[in-house]
């Protein structure tokens, strides 16, 4: 096949790649480095920056090598330049390669990323989880301890209720009051009684006598 019979540089669709649309340098078709986009899906941020940079410029020198190839340039000077310009598309095809790893790259960092972040964010469920039983289990702890205490204090009650009982059955009974021995006291008249600093007199006081109280009132030597 010769240039005059190649085709003009445009989309075409590829028999090798099943009918699908590719572009046709004028020379040799131009396979794509990444993903070909996909009508209605979203692009990553990565992918868009790779594609509009450089899939211009790619397809603008695509496009003069198809235009001077198909305009059957023969001379030198074009020959050149379509020379320099399969360089410069090789060239761009070499950056657009690079740049579609270094996406591909920088995708398997993001998933990386998510992926520590998923078993951080698991790993702190782990130990909310963790906490919340230990938690609960010193709550139960604390109940039983509370209710060990009452059982502790009301046995304390009964044990000490108990020791007051015995305490008062074995008490030795108080001994039987002793009889008042009667006073060997006694004054033959009022005057012994005031020199003696006894007076007055009352009944019971020893020394008391009826000889003392004339008026029957229990005062003697009033």
């Amino acid at each position: 096949m010769t240039q005059s019979s190649l085709p003009a540089a445009g989309w075409y669709p590829a028999a090798h790649a099943n009918g699908e649309q590719r572009y046709w340098d004028g020379a040799a078709w131009i396979e794509p480095t990444a993903p070909v986009p996909v009508p209605g899906q979203k692009q990553g941020f990565f992918t868009r920056s790779v594609t509009r940079r450089t899939g211009a410029i790619v397809a603008g020198s695509a496009l003069v090598l198809g235009l001077l190839l198909g305009a059957g340039m023969g001379s030198t000077t074009a020959q050149t330049q379509v020379a320099s310009l399969a360089s410069e598309v090789s060239s761009l095809q070499t950056e657009v390669a690079e740049a579609a790893e270094t996406v591909t790259d920088a995708g398997a960092d993001v998933q990386a990323a998510a992926a520590q972040v998923a078993e951080a964010k698991a790993e702190v469920e782990k130990v909310k989880g963790q906490l919340a039983a230990s938690t609960s289990k010193i709550t139960e702890m604390e109940t039983a301890a509370t209710a060990a205490q009452a059982e502790l204090d009301s046995r304390a009650s009964q044990i000490a209720d108990l020791q007051g009982k015995v305490s008062a059955q074995s008490a030795p009974a108080p001994a039987p009051a002793q009889p008042v021995a009667p006073s060997a006291v006694s004054y033959k008249n009022c005057s012994e009684a005031r020199a003696a600093g006894a007076a007055p007199v009352r009944r019971g006081d020893p020394g008391y006598g009826k000889h003392l109280d004339r008026d029957g009132d229990g005062i003697g030597c009033e």
